[in-house]
C-alpha cells in the first residue's frame, strides 16, 4: 500500500498573508455594516422628503377645492335658486377632511389649524347662499363680494401660509439630510482607506523586515544540506534575525572545519 503523503504544513508567509486577509475581511465585513446603516437612514430621508413633498401637494389640493367652490359659487349669481343646486360642497368637504391628519411638524399643523379655522368660517357663510338665492341678483353680489369674498380671501391666505410652511419644512430637512449624509459616509469611508493602508503597510513591514529574510536564512541552509552550495547569505537588518544568520554561517563553518579534518 503506498503511504499516504504528509501534508506540507503552512509556511510562516502563507500564515502572515492569511492574517492580513482575515484583517481586510473584518474591515469589509465593518464597512457593509456602516453602508447599510446609510442605506437606512437614505430610506428613512426619503421617506421624510415624501412625505414634505405630500404635505405641499396637499395644502394645493386644498387652494384648487377653495377656488373651484367659490367660483361657481360666482358663476351661479344671476343664476335661479334651482341652478344653486349645482354648486355642492362635497367636494369641498372631502378636501378638508384630512387636514389634521396630514402634516407633521409643529408649525405646519400651527399652520393646519389657522387653516382650519378660516375653512368653518368660510362654509359657515357658504351655507347662507341657500337664503341669499332667494333675492334679487343684486343682494347676492353683495353677499358674495362684500361678506363671502373676505371671509375666502381669509382662507386662501391662510392656505398659502400653510403652503410656504411646508416648502420651508421641505427645504430645511433637504439641507439638514444633505449634511447628515457628508458625516454619515465620511466615517467609514475613512475608517475602511486607513485600514486598509494599515493592513498593507503590516504585510509589507513583515515581509521585509521578518519573513524575506527567515525565507533567505531557510534556502541557504537547504542549499548547503542538499546541494552542498557554500552559504553566503547576507542581510541589511541589524536585528535578532541578522544575529541568527551570522550564527548560522559560524555553525556551518565550523562544520565545514570539522568535515575537513576527517578527510586529512
Amino acid at each position: 500500500m503506498r503511504r499516504k503523503r504528509a501534508k506540507k504544513p503552512m509556511g510562516i508567509k502563507r500564515r502572515v498573508l492569511l492574517g492580513c486577509i482575515v484583517l481586510c475581511l473584518i474591515l469589509f465585513a465593518s464597512s457593509l455594516i456602516s453602508f447599510f446603516e446609510f442605506g437606512s437612514m437614505n430610506n428613512y430621508v426619503t421617506d421624510v422628503v415624501a412625505d414634505n413633498i405630500r404635505s405641499i401637494n396637499y395644502s394645493r389640493e386644498l387652494l384648487t377645492a377653495a377656488e373651484s367652490h367659490n367660483l361657481r359659487l360666482m358663476y351661479e349669481i344671476d343664476g335661479s335658486y334651482e341652478d344653486l343646486g349645482n354648486v355642492s360642497d362635497t367636494e369641498l368637504i372631502e378636501a378638508f377632511s384630512d387636514i389634521r391628519s396630514s402634516f407633521q411638524t409643529r408649525a405646519e399643523n400651527a399652520a393646519a389649524d389657522s387653516v382650519v379655522f378660516a375653512y368653518a368660517a368660510y362654509m359657515q357663510v357658504a351655507r347662507e347662499a341657500k337664503n341669499v338665492w332667494i333675492s334679487d341678483p343684486a343682494e347676492r353680489r353683495d353677499w358674495f363680494f362684500n361678506r363671502l369674498q373676505p371671509v375666502y380671501t381669509r382662507l386662501c391666505d391662510y392656505i398659502q401660509k400653510l403652503t410656504f410652511t411646508c416648502q420651508d419644512t421641505l427645504i430645511a430637512n433637504s439641507q439638514s439630510m444633505q449634511e447628515s449624509f457628508q458625516r454619515s459616509i465620511m466615517p467609514p469611508l475613512v475608517s475602511l482607506l486607513l485600514g486598509l493602508l494599515l493592513v498593507l503597510l503590516f504585510y509589507y513591514y513583515m515581509n521585509y523586515y521578518l519573513i524575506n529574510p527567515l525565507l533567505k536564512v531557510t534556502k541557504g541552509i537547504q542549499g548547503y544540506r542538499r546541494y552542498n552550495k557554500p552559504y553566503n547569505v547576507t542581510l541589511d537588518t541589524l536585528d535578532e534575525i541578522s544575529e541568527l544568520n551570522e550564527t548560522v554561517k559560524d555553525i556551518i563553518d565550523l562544520n565545514e572545519s570539522y568535515k575537513y579534518q576527517l578527510k586529512r
